[in-house]
């Protein structure tokens, strides 16, 4: 007969600093020795729960069993907690490898085939149980009560890194390049420079690139970023009720562009609203300088007899540098390329008609599932008044512990198709509203370009220009990128023409 030893530690602590896996390996190949057994193979687990039932190298050593099924084995582990700490599992685990015909062996305890061995088997089991149970609950009360001092007790988010500190023992502590990186674009979100998450992730996926950095954060990593208090200085979990407080460790954004960062996510702020913004000069944030690409400023700037509006370039190193623009030469521009960028009305209005088509047919559908949705809520209710009633009848606490089982299921069911329902949506009167509202200022933009609000202007930008407005000195604006909506109502307008006129023509007689 041939050993199969198997080993496990439940914390990647254990694995990092070598403990706990040599050790087991060790006693188990001596006490296979002593025994007389030649070692086939080692099967480590390595920061593994022993509540988990699927584990990789348990796996590995039961499709070991299964690809040897004409082989005597014996499997060995130091400790009934090394095999489990649930009393199911225990079971699963044992039942998987008996059913093999391997024998199990345990250095501190003596497997046979009496009631009383397996009596004390499954006390133990339950004993190992109790004690992951008691661990756990110990950790996150210790993990709680730091969390209640001020330190964040959990896995560090990009751009901190927990360090050692007499003072503190663990803190958060700045990790660069991350932490710069993560800074200058936060502040730019703030400032307004950049205007949604997704500029924000697209301006770190420049600055990573450019540090050789891989692990480029996701949209909705972005996200998590903007709304981490911890990198203000402040700690809050609310899932162990612990409210916005300061940590003990430093930030390396301020408290404030913490607070003004949230407000612009809410939508409470101005969403694009520069701290150097004059009404004076609508177009500084959006124009480029053709050049280098960089954005243009203006100022008023004071000549001989009087002061005199200008936009010009200020980056080193581009060859317009200083070169002016007046006021009244580019603006008028950018107006004519707004008026000539309109598209054609009656584009605009059969846009408009398939859009509440699109959203009739889309409402009847909903409409339609709504109502399958609710029939499903009633099955399930249904089906957990079944298992309510089987309960009541069945004196197995086994058969009533897998009811409840399944009652949980059930309810987690309901809980997330009941979310969909109560899920809120617009109107077809909103609907209306709102398109006739969008449609009507796709109709007139110079209407609203004029108006003495600054979001009205910056609003029209955002919907007919996909980029910031590139301007060469010499030509002028020349071709924008249109923005994605109106492309499409050109598109949709010149699909409809040419649709007419395949429609109107005759085919040439011979």
């Amino acid at each position: 007969m041939k050993a199969l030893i198997y080993c496990r530690v439940s914390s990647q602590r254990q694995v990092n600093e070598g403990h706990g896996l040599d050790s087991q390996e060790k006693r188990c190949k001596d006490f296979a020795n002593i025994k007389g057994y030649p070692i086939e193979r080692v099967f480590p687990d390595e920061g593994i729960s022993g509540g988990l039932f699927d584990r990789p190298a348990m796996k590995a050593l039961i499709d070991f069993l299964d690809e040897h099924p004409l082989e005597k084995f014996v499997v060995i582990f130091d400790d009934l907690s090394r095999f489990a700490r649930d009393v199911k599992v225990h079971i699963q685990l044992k039942t998987e490898l008996v059913s093999r015909g391997a024998k199990l062996e345990c250095l501190n305890f003596n497997y046979d085939e009496s009631d009383e061995s397996e009596m004390a088997e499954l006390m133990l089991a339950v004993s190992n149980q109790y004690q992951r149970k008691s661990n756990r609950r110990q950790v996150i009360q210790k993990m709680k009560a730091r969390l209640q001092r001020g330190y964040w007790p959990f896995m560090p988010p990009i751009g901190l890194v927990n360090r050692k500190d007499s003072a503190h023992g663990k803190i958060l502590t700045p990790n660069e390049p991350y932490a710069s990186i993560l800074k200058k674009s936060i502040e730019k979100f703030r400032d307004g420079s950049l205007l949604t998450p997704e500029e924000v992730r697209q301006d770190l996926h420049k600055s990573f690139e450019a540090e050789g950095l891989s692990n480029r954060p996701a949209l909705s990593s972005v996200q998590e970023i903007l709304k981490n208090p911890l990198y203000a200085g402040h700690i809050e979990y609310m899932e162990w009720d612990q409210p916005l407080m300061k940590a003990q460790h430093e930030g390396f954004i301020s408290f404030e562009t913490f607070n003004l960062v949230q407000e612009r996510l809410l939508g409470r702020s101005k969403p694009w609203k520069r701290r150097d913004y004059s009404s004076d000069f609508p177009l500084r944030p959006f124009v480029l300088c053709s050049a280098c690409e960089r954005p243009m400023t203006a100022s008023w700037n004071r000549g001989r007899n009087a002061y005199y509006a200008n936009y010009f370039c200020k980056s080193k190193g581009c060859i317009y540098i200083w070169k002016t623009v007046s006021k009244h030469k580019i603006e008028p521009e950018f107006e004519h390329l707004l008026a000539n960028s309109k598209p054609l009305e009656a584009y605009i209005e059969l846009t408009k008609d398939v859009l509440l088509e699109q959203w009739g047919i889309r409402s009847e559908a909903y409409m339609e599932n709504k109502g399958k949705i609710s029939n499903e809520v009633e099955s399930i209710k249904r089906t957990i008044d079944s298992y309510l009633e089987q309960i009541g009848k069945t004196k197995d606490s086994n058969m009533k512990t897998l009811y409840e089982e399944k009652i949980q299921k059930e309810i987690a069911k309901q809980k997330k198709i009941e979310g969909e329902l109560s899920k809120t949506r617009y109107s077809s009167h909103e609907f209306g509203t709102v398109t006739k509202k969008v449609f009507d200022t796709l109709k007139d933009p110079m209407a609203m370009w004029k108006s003495e609000d600054y979001d009205d202007k910056k609003l029209i930008l955002f919907m007919y220009f996909e980029d910031q407005l590139r301007y060469s000195y010499k030509e002028g604006f020349g071709t924008a990128s249109l923005a994605y909506p109106v492309r499409l109502i050109n598109e949709i307008g010149q699909a409809k023409n040419d649709s007419v006129e395949m429609s109107g023509s005759e085919p040439e007689s011979e």
